[in-house]
């Protein structure tokens, strides 16, 4: 999202948190203090009718107006809950059904709490952010060290996350499958059915998602002794050519479990290509169910992460925070939800 500068006018540019003595000068051009303009253009406090319409022409005059945030900050509640999807950062949303069905459950429950529920463009500094009067965001697959949290931290912004940033896992509230558990179920899966050379296929991004099955799977390894087949597809890049390494092998995979749907995708044309048969000679388990993974010839064994009860819990948590930001600091700020492994044709059936 591009930066858009308005013109300056008198002398002052338009400013949102009073750079340059933007405030200071509406009150000195409005002939009142700086609280009483603060009061009249956040509309709070008590001021009369006339001073409050003098105090607002001179902030139209010189192009300023109040941070929107900062009425937030004390107390003035505006009914708009922001969402916004940290992988989009990287070029678009990538498994495209789970982020909409979280948004659509996000948005319904704030519905039934009178609140609504603004999409926010992603970008990587959070400038959009800026000019938005919200009581509280959601942020879907938070970056490890996320710059965005920071910003949105110090604005004092409420934040519940979907997945953690791994550098400060309990510094934010937030909700998320038990990824670990649901990696090692497939491949436990994997094993039951007779595939005995178990690979991944997981981004590099640092997210949580990927750190999660890449964790789980070395420690499955050590338990297991299957030998470690292990790729990662780069941020922005085709994931094709991490699933072509793994599936040109000497010591090739049997099986693969692969994180995202768009890898399921990956996997399935590099098998194609090499005349690797699904199931016979590769097994397919993918992290996340969609659209794809259950029209896809074969369809794909795939992990249904409850995308929507994530949306739920995630709009309920920050709901809580704004309302009573106390109890929900005392209260539970983490929530797991169940995940469910859904066996299709790409995996062979357990003996």
């Amino acid at each position: 999202m591009s930066d858009v500068t308005e013109p300056k006018r008198s002398g002052t540019s338009r400013q949102t948190g009073g750079k340059g003595g933007g405030l200071r000068e509406v009150a000195r051009q409005a002939g009142v203090s700086v609280t009483t303009a603060s009061h009249a253009l956040n509309g709070v406090g008590r001021v009369g009718a006339e001073t409050r319409e003098r105090i607002l022409a001179v902030a139209a005059e010189l192009g300023y107006r109040a941070n929107p945030n900062a009425r937030g900050l004390r107390g003035a509640r505006t009914g708009l809950l922001g969402l916004t999807h940290r992988t989009a950062v990287e070029g678009g949303v990538t498994d495209i059904e789970y982020f909409v069905k979280i948004v659509n459950a996000a948005t319904w429950t704030a519905m039934a709490h009178d609140y609504s529920l603004v999409l926010v463009p992603p970008s990587l500094d959070g400038r959009p952010f800026d000019s938005l009067p919200l009581d509280g965001t959601i942020v879907i697959d938070p970056l490890t060290e996320d710059p965005l949290l920071t910003r949105l931290s110090g604005m004092g912004i409420p934040i519940v996350t979907t997945g953690r940033d791994l550098s400060r896992k309990d510094a934010f509230p937030w909700v998320d499958n038990e990824l670990s558990t649901c990696a090692v179920a497939a491949f436990d899966h994997l094993a039951a059915t007779g595939a005995r050379r178990i690979g991944l296929l997981t981004g590099s991004t640092g997210q949580s998602y990927d750190e999660d099955a890449a964790r789980a799977y070395r420690d499955w390894c050590a338990r297991t002794g299957n030998p470690v087949l292990m790729d990662r597809a780069e941020p922005g890049t085709d994931s094709t050519a991490a699933a072509h390494r793994l599936l040109t092998r000497p010591d090739r995979p049997d099986a693969l479990y692969v994180v995202m749907e768009k890898f399921g995708f990956a996997t399935l044309a590099v098998c194609r290509e090499l005349g690797l048969r699904v199931p016979e000679d590769v097994q397919i388990v993918v992290g996340a169910d969609g659209e794809f993974a259950r029209s896809a010839r074969p369809t794909l064994t795939a992990l249904d992460l409850a995308p929507e009860e994530i949306g739920k819990q995630a709009a309920e948590l920050l709901i809580g925070l704004v309302q009573d930001p106390e109890q929900a600091k005392s209260g539970t700020r983490h929530r797991l939800v169940q995940a469910t492994l859904l066996q299709r044709d790409s995996t062979k059936k357990v003996a």
